[in-house]
């Protein structure tokens, strides 16, 4: 828990060093399987980076932000990002807020926490999977509503991370872990 609070302090030293990242996979094999999207979100800027379009360039704002904030990044997208750009680039810090929602009794994945806290989406319904879809339309058939759809469907991830961020910091200041 210490270690957990000690992140959070770092994270509200220098919050403009920090973005929130989400990927896309095509599956979730790390070993068989390549990121197709890279969504950033740092201040009020959202950032899609695709396969085949402009993915390489995430390197340059990964590189230069030393706080990553995921949500079980630790088990799926910091490896994807390890893997894809051969270790190029890690965050120095790194909170995933899977692990500080399961410290205050939310349980479950990202979807399931954000209806818990009253986050709302518009492509409500859709999951990893229906990801996976869409980007099968697009490579596939070229379905450019489909890239759009899973863009946006990116983008709520990673903007309600920062919600989600917030809930947890308001909650541990309550407990009195936070000054």
């Amino acid at each position: 828990m210490h270690d957990k609070i000690r992140l959070l302090d770092i994270y509200l030293r220098i919050p403009h060093r920090a973005l929130f990242l989400d990927i896309e996979t095509e599956g979730l094999s790390k070993e068989r399987n390549a990121i197709t999207l890279i969504g950033l979100y740092f201040g009020e800027d959202y950032k899609a980076f695709i396969q085949g379009l402009n993915l390489e360039e995430a390197i340059t704002y990964l590189a230069k932000t030393p706080i990553w904030i995921t949500f079980g990044g630790d088990n799926f997208d910091i490896p994807f990002i390890k893997k894809t750009f051969q270790g190029r680039v890690l965050p120095r810090v790194h909170l995933d807020l899977y692990h500080f929602t399961s410290l205050l009794g939310l349980r479950g994945g990202l979807k399931k926490i954000e209806k818990a806290l009253g986050l709302t989406r518009e492509t409500e319904g859709l999951n990893g999977y229906d990801a996976v879809k869409l980007w099968q339309r697009w490579k596939e058939e070229g379905d450019s509503s489909a890239l759009e759809k899973l863009i946006q469907y990116n983008r709520e991830d990673v903007v309600n991370l920062k919600a989600i961020l917030n809930y947890i910091i308001k909650k541990f200041h309550e407990e009195g872990h936070l000054l």
